[in-house]
C-alpha cells in the first residue's frame, strides 16, 4: 500500500497522517491493576519468573506508550480500528527491521486481527548469523504476538524459547504459555511433544536446534 494511499485512508477516518501515524503515543499510561490482572488470566500457567517478566515489563514500558493493555483500543470506531491494522499490516510486511518499528509493535499489542500476524512473525524471527543486532523490535512483535494466539506462530516461537537474548526467550515462553496453559521453559522438544498432541504436525528440525549463539551475540536489549 502507497503512502499516499494510507494518507487517503487516514483523511477519509477523520484523522492527520501524523495523528494516523501516532495513535498509540497519545493514550494514558498503561493500568498496572489491568496488566496484573491479564497477567492472572492469560499466563498463569507460565512459571512465576515469566509471570514477573510480564509485569516489569509493564511497569517498565507501560509509562511512555511502549506498553499498552490489551483493550486499549476498545473505543477505536470501527472505520478507525480498521484503518490502523491495514497500516501496521501493510508496515510489518515491508519494513526494513530496526528499533523505529517499537512504537507502531506496542501498538499492535493492542490489536487483535489474523492479519498482522504475518508482519509480526517477520519482525520477530529476525536473524542476522555473526552479527550483533538490537533485540527490541524483537521481543516487542513476540509480546504483540502472544495476544494474537495464533498457532501459526507456534513454530517460531519455539525456536527462540532458548535465544541468547533475556527478552526474546522470556516472551517467547510467555507467549507459548499464553496458548498451551503450561510452560516447558527453554525444553524445546517438549515444547514439539505438546504441539503434535495437538493434532499439529511436527515442528521443522530448524526451530529445534539448540540457540547457538554468534561471536557476536545479540545484547539484552
Amino acid at each position: 500500500m502507497s503512502t499516499n494511499t494510507i494518507r487517503s485512508l487516514a483523511l477519509t477516518f477523520g484523522l492527520s497522517f501524523g495523528a494516523f501515524s501516532c495513535l498509540a503515543a497519545s493514550l494514558p499510561p498503561a493500568d498496572q491493576e489491568l496488566a496484573a490482572a491479564e497477567v492472572s488470566r492469560a499466563y498463569g500457567k507460565a512459571h512465576p519468573e515469566i509471570q514477573e517478566f510480564v509485569l516489569h515489563t509493564a511497569r517498565t514500558f507501560g509509562a511512555n506508550g511502549m506498553w499498552l493493555n490489551e483493550n486499549a483500543f476498545a473505543t477505536l470506531k470501527g472505520e478507525q480500528r480498521e484503518a490502523r491494522i491495514v497500516y501496521l499490516t501493510n508496515l510489518f510486511n515491508d519494513a526494513t527491521y530496526g528499533r523505529h518499528l517499537c512504537s507502531a509493535l506496542a501498538e499492535a499489542s493492542g490489536f487483535r486481527d489474523a492479519r498482522l500476524v504475518a508482519g509480526l512473525l517477520k519482525v520477530a524471527a529476525y536473524h542476522v548469523d555473526n552479527k550483533d543486532y538490537d533485540c527490541r523490535p524483537k521481543w516487542m512483535a513476540i509480546a504483540a504476538l502472544a495476544r494474537q494466539e495464533s498457532p501459526e506462530a507456534v513454530p517460531v516461537l519455539v525456536g527462540l524459547v532458548d535465544h541468547g537474548n533475556q527478552n526474546t526467550r522470556f516472551w517467547a515462553r510467555a507467549a507459548l504459555a499464553r496458548m498451551a496453559k503450561d510452560d516447558f521453559k527453554s525444553d524445546k522438544q517438549a515444547w514439539n511433544k505438546w504441539w503434535t498432541a495437538q493434532g499439529q504436525p511436527g515442528i521443522d528440525a530448524k526451530f529445534l536446534k539448540p540457540y547457538s549463539p554468534s561471536p557476536s551475540s545479540p545484547g539484552n536489549q
